[in-house]
């Protein structure tokens, strides 16, 4: 049996999180539920009343505060283990979600990437920081929806993608589910030079978009998996979005090059600009 890590803290996000990873282990996976607790802020509290007693009423504060997500555990019969460690969140997170774990399922606020970058959102440095494959799941998605029948891969052209791709493939094994391929060119008017000379009308830009796709449909159709491709043309993250919500998607998968946040947003990384509001988990994969 696989395990899934599952990092939490006190947050509508984190139950359902937590609620999606139920749906999903099912008889397969073992969860294992991570809580950190950070170190307390005041360096006076902690040397009059000595480091022990302070982290002793911490461990018994989120033992109780987390008794909302075991009960989730508990009434579906999911087979998990609770640690709770003390440390900086997105650094314990980075230590456990090791090739040990088949996925990291967490809870998202859908910052923006600055926003996110000043709250010191957890979700972001994770993704950077983790070897293997994260949900992300805000609190507006739909439960009953867990965990996925529809699939809409995002791709690019790059090895990300592809990896994206395979992975989506394998953490899907033995679940009914369709796929959806989606390319979205933007325009070069955005970019000057970003796909060279040669852009004339709508059509050119389909064009391009096509034989994106044409590596990933080989490769879905040599594994005789059913699929249907998408090409759209204008912003990459919105339009995602929105293709999610229409085909009422369960699960939007992205190729992630492994930007941090602020280099993501200096560089528009696509995987920041989609966790923005996104109301479908989203799964982030990093070749």
């Amino acid at each position: 049996m696989s395990r899934i890590l599952v990092p939490v803290d006190f947050s509508a996000q984190s139950l359902q999180a937590v609620r999606f990873a139920v749906a999903y282990a099912a008889d397969r996976h073992e969860l294992t539920i991570l809580h950190v607790i950070q170190p307390f802020p005041s360096r006076n509290v902690v040397n009059k009343l000595g480091k022990q007693n302070i982290e002793k009423f911490q461990l018994e504060e989120a033992k109780e505060d987390l008794q909302p997500m075991i009960a989730i555990l508990e009434e579906a019969g999911t087979s998990y283990q609770l640690e709770i460690v003390f440390g900086i969140p997105h650094e314990e997170i980075a230590k456990h979600a090791t090739a040990d774990y088949r996925a990291v399922v967490m809870g998202t606020h859908g910052y923006g990437r600055m926003t996110g970058y000043l709250k010191q959102s957890v979700s972001y440095p994770t993704i950077h920081d983790s070897k293997i494959p994260v949900f992300l799941i805000s609190e507006e998605t739909n439960a009953a929806a867990f965990p996925w029948s529809k699939v809409l891969i995002t791709v690019d052209g790059s090895e990300p993608a592809m990896a994206a791709l395979q992975t989506a493939l394998q953490l899907s094994e033995g679940m009914d589910v369709t796929y959806t391929l989606l390319t979205v060119v933007t325009p070069p008017i955005a970019y000057t030079g970003m796909y060279g000379a040669g852009w004339e009308d709508t059509a050119t830009l389909e064009g391009w978009g096509k034989e994106t796709n044409r590596s990933y449909e080989e490769f879905l159709e040599a594994k005789q998996v059913p699929f249907e491709s998408k090409v759209l043309i204008g912003d990459p993250a919105t339009l995602i979005r929105e293709t999610a919500k229409a085909d009422q998607a369960g699960l939007i998968v992205l190729g992630h090059h492994g930007l941090g946040g602020i280099a993501g947003t200096l560089v528009g990384s696509v995987t920041f600009k989609t966790i923005h509001r996104a109301q479908t988990p989203l799964l982030i994969v990093k070749s």
